[in-house]
């Protein structure tokens, strides 16, 4: 044959240095050549070899057939396009002979591009006689008769798969299979760039090699990718943003002499069309065109030519152009819908960073209003250990936190490349050590380890921060076959704190960690443990002992107890009274002004279910831990009667409810999901409330759910040790919550609202939890109360409304704040069932966002005075918008959300002053930003000369509160 020792596998060079430039193949290519021949020498299983888009794996493809000499090589393709790409290829061995690899003498194959599916096995024989090459799809392959398929099998000499992350689908799986199981067995190679399946399953066969995407860039094969983040509340908005972002860029690169085209993807055809639609209003200059599968063929080739022929700059397509296309010039990927694996983006996106000394850098431009796409990158990079050194997310804010986290991960040195730090999710735990060294030494943890079980650490010696990861490899129980090993990696994270000699060690094993604390940091490490634990639970406001575990001696043996609930307050009795150790303790409470939880074990282990962002989290929450129990001044009995003791009651309490909010549950779900009907009527949970209908210190227990024209009542009925909740008046009333629809009362019976009472105590479900005994709160001091000027307003008339009513109370507030000499950003009319506060007013720096609460309350009468009822209502109002402090992006969606429905009335904007294009870039970068409340109660029916005691404990009540679990400072105004 012309093909016998035609092939050379020689690698190619650059000219640099005077020497001239020597032909052959690139790196990558070398390397999977090699990594597959020596594969075929030893084993028979199917290999994978993965290299990302634009390093040559098609070319590596064609080499491996002219080496091996396949009488028969069938190639399977995920779609035309590709199979029309590869097909050529084939038929020309691409860039083979010209780069001096193939002898120019050897035949060309003859390939066979197989568009039907064959209809018996005389077909097939036809076929696979008259061809080397056949090249064909997964949809054909896999969708033949099991006949044909067993045939295709058994006439193949090798099969190779491109694309192979597209292996998902069973019909193919199934005719694959066909392949693995023959006898005797022939080569199977898979190809693909991402080593993920759209599933997000690893695609399966061995591994034999992976060409990193960082090794990719650093060699030249691809550019950086800019990230250009856009926020959209919904789909039309988003999809408005996105082209206009792309219209700007595209603008900019062709200003700057770059011949750059852009292609906006979405998911399905009906949407490309609209898309086409929008970019070809916004954008005729450019000529839009559109590919999608239902096009006729020719009228796909004429807009992709005209796409070659930079006669249009922009295309929309529906996934057409993932695989089997390449045009460099593309460099804008405007991604209206999001793919649904984010290793597939990899792939996608890889096709847009095609190095090219002629054009720029390639920019990726998403929505973020409605997708969390920082939570997809960090998925991206747990996908592909290098894709972080490929994607640069653009940010321009310089905030302390940013730049701590930054100084993190830029200070780590180390071995451990397979696991990026951007993508570890440590979990909120850590066991303590008391040090006296000097100095550690976190390398001295390899020694405990066997050989191949370590597999490196990376270390910031500035923060003192060590990371590394271990593998462990376990026979698996239900068999004897030694192959089958269970294999589990672990994280191991320790910090020393040279200041207080302390050591943090996190682990996800479950192993003791003492012989690592003294390794690194010498045998004089001791771990905390026993009393001094439950230190950790000092400065935690309104702190609720959620779990206790308490352990006694009974004969020769230990018993455990578990308490939960209102049974805590029982278990800590017999603790003392019987003499049993606190052996375990979960709580929750807050915590410098926010949400806070924290477990601790008598053994030395602290833990929380808080979020971990980063690092950083992981190190400040530590040190935190490590404050409370390193100090001796704090007594584990004064944090226990710190804590709110509950219990179990069959009557309501004799105090007046303040304030009732919604479940927890509800406020944790997406908006959106959540419709609330009266009757037949359905409204947005956006646009609803829930308000109590007295402050009576006696009676039932009453509150209602409201929109702005409906309304439904309930009162809370004790009995049988339990709570329910059902309706008394108006429409029947239920709630839908993604697709499970209920009533409220079931909904509440489920999930109890919180009420809070005046005395600070609070009930849910009927669980009454009671400040700790002898804590008082001094009365408010009626001179901080501030007076204003309310001669030009009506005191009677709370809300300017849709007309700007300018004599309302709201409108003077406006109008203060507007006239403000610090300026504010933002002025938020969001008067309405469902606000947030009357008014929502922003100042906006760099760093740091200020934002004020302002909840006004009409006079019921038209002089000032003392009435209790006008105060109620109000503070309720206070208090319950504290939960806005917790969830700064939910706070601004939910601005956006209510403007937005306001304009689609056809009504007056809520925005004072400001933008709503505003609200959306703080929203898209909110995380840069620290956010800091206040709440001013605006009443000015309240007389600062006339108002009583329990006006004024009540008003103390709410600053306590706010300052307590929010860290919110409360302003009062009022009148004279």
């Amino acid at each position: 044959m012309s093909w016998d020792d035609a092939f050379h596998l020689r690698e190619g060079r650059a000219a640099m240095d005077g020497r001239p430039a020597v032909p052959g193949l690139r790196r990558p290519q070398i390397g999977a050549l090699h990594a597959a021949l020596a594969h075929a020498t030893r084993s028979t299983e199917p290999a994978t070899i993965v290299m990302p888009t634009g390093t040559g794996k098609t070319e590596t493809m064609l080499a491996l057939n002219a080496r091996q000499q396949f009488d028969r090589l069938l190639v399977v393709v995920p779609t035309d396009a590709l199979r029309e790409q590869i097909a050529v290829k084939f038929e020309t061995f691409g860039v083979l002979k010209s780069q001096a690899c193939l002898d120019t003498s050897a035949d060309y194959p003859v390939v066979t591009r197989l568009a039907h599916i064959p209809s018996s096995i005389a077909e097939v024989n036809q076929i696979f006689d008259t061809a080397n090459v056949i090249v064909t799809t997964m949809h054909i392959a896999g969708r033949a008769d099991p006949q044909v398929q067993e045939h295709m099998a058994a006439r193949a000499a090798a099969l190779f798969i491109d694309e192979a992350h597209h292996i998902g689908a069973r019909t193919w799986s199934e005719f694959r299979s066909l392949f693995v199981d023959r006898k005797p067995p022939i080569p199977i190679v898979q190809f693909t760039a991402t080593p993920f399946r759209e599933d997000g399953r690893r695609v399966d066969g061995e591994f034999i090699y992976t060409y990193p995407l960082k090794k990719a860039q650093e060699e030249g094969y691809f550019k950086p990718i800019r990230f250009e983040a856009v926020f959209g509340l919904d789909r039309p908005d988003a999809d408005l943003a996105i082209a206009e972002k792309l219209g700007a860029v595209l603008a900019e690169d062709l200003a700057a002499g770059l011949n750059h085209l852009a292609m906006a993807r979405c998911s399905t055809i009906e949407r490309a069309k609209l898309l086409h639609r929008l970019y070809t209003a916004t954008y005729p200059e450019h000529r839009p065109v559109i590919v999608h599968s239902q096009q006729p063929l020719r009228e796909r080739r004429e807009n992709l030519a005209e796409l070659r022929r930079f006669e249009s700059r922009i295309i929309v397509c529906v996934d057409m152009l993932g695989e089997g296309f390449d045009l460099p010039e593309l460099k804008i990927a405007a991604l209206h819908d999001h793919h649904k694996s984010i290793a597939v983006t990899i792939q996608f996106v890889g096709r847009f960073t095609r190095q090219d000394p002629t054009l720029g850098d390639a920019t990726v431009i998403a929505n973020t209003g409605i997708d969390d796409i920082d939570r997809s990158l960090a998925k991206l990079y747990a996908e592909d250990a290098d894709w972080n050194a490929l994607v640069e997310a653009l940010s321009s804010a310089k905030i302390e936190r940013q730049v701590r986290r930054a100084e993190m991960f830029k200070g780590f040195t180390g071995d451990l490349d397979d696991i990026p730090l951007q993508t570890l999710e440590p979990k909120m735990n850590a066991v303590v050590y008391r040090t006296s060294c000097e100095s550690w030494d976190p390398f001295q943890a390899e020694d405990l380890y066997d050989p191949g079980s370590y597999l490196g650490m990376k270390i910031n010696p500035h923060q003192r921060v060590a990371i590394f990861a271990t593998r462990v490899e376990e026979q698996a129980r239900w068999t004897t076959a030694q192959h089958a090993i269970n294999v589990t990696w672990h994280l191991h994270m320790l910090h020393w704190d040279q200041t207080s000699g302390l050591l943090y060690i996190s682990s996800s094993a479950k192993e003791p960690f003492d012989r690592l604390a003294k390794a690194v940091c010498g045998d004089t490490a001791r771990r905390i443990e026993g009393e001094d634990v439950f230190r950790s639970l000092h400065g935690f406001k309104r702190l609720i002992l959620r779990n206790l575990g308490l352990t006694h001696r009974q004969g020769r043996g230990v018993r455990y107890s578990m308490y939960m609930g209102v049974d805590v307050a029982d278990g800590l009795d017999s603790a003392k009274s019987q003499s049993r150790i606190k052996n375990n303790i979960f709580a929750t409470g807050f915590l410098d002004g926010a949400p806070a939880s924290r477990g601790c074990s008598a053994k030395g282990k602290f833990w929380s279910i808080s979020k971990v962002r980063d690092l950083t989290d992981w190190v400040d929450w530590c040190q935190d831990v490590g404050r409370a129990v390193n100090d001796p001044g704090i007594t584990t009995d004064g944090v226990f009667k710190s804590a709110m003791r509950p219990r179990q009651i069959s009557d309501r309490p004799a105090v007046p409810p303040v304030a009732i909010h919604w479940p927890e549950s509800l406020l944790m779900q997406i908006e959106d999901r959540i419709e609330i009907t009266f009757g037949d009527k359905p409204v947005l949970f956006t646009e609803c409330d829930i308000e109590l209908l007295d402050n009576a210190r006696t009676g039932p227990l009453r509150f209602a759910v409201r929109s702005d024209d409906q309304s439904a009542e309930f009162e809370i009925v004790f009995a049988n040790g339990g709570a329910r909740y059902p309706q008394s008046n108006g429409p029947k009333a239920t709630i839908k919550v993604g697709s499970k629809i209920q009533t409220l009362s079931e909904s509440f019976a489920d999930d109890a609202p919180q009420i809070d009472f005046g005395d600070g105590s609070l009930l849910i479900y009927s669980h009454l939890y009671a400040l700790p005994e002898g804590e008082m709160v001094q009365p408010y001091p009626p001179e901080k109360i501030e007076v204003w000027d309310w001669s030009k307003t009506n005191i009677r008339a709370e809300a300017q409304g849709v007309e700007k009513r300018v004599d309302s109370v709201q409108r003077l507030v406006i109008e203060t704040l507007l006239a403000d000499t610090e300026p504010y950003d933002v002025i938020f009319d969001d008067d309405g069932k469902g606000e947030i506060a009357d008014v929502v007013a922003l100042r906006i720096t760099d760093s740091v966002v200020s934002v004020t609460l302002f909840h006004c309350k009409y006079s019921s009468a038209a002089a000032p005075g003392a009435r209790l009822d006008d105060l109620y209502e109000v503070c309720g109002q206070a208090q319950k918008s504290a939960r806005w402090r917790d969830r700064p992006n939910r706070m601004l969606q939910h601005m956006l959300k209510r403007e937005q429905m306001r304009r689609d009335r056809g009504l007056s904007s809520r925005i004072e002053r400001g933008s709503a294009a505003m609200i959306k870039k703080l929203k898209a970068g909110w995380q840069d930003h620290r956010f800091e409340y206040d709440v001013r109660i605006v009443q000015p029916g309240l007389s600062r000369q006339a108002i009583g005691e329990e006006g004024l404990h009540l008003l103390a009540g709410v600053e306590t509160y706010l300052l307590e679990t929010r860290a919110m400072r409360l302003r009062i105004i009022g009148s004279n």
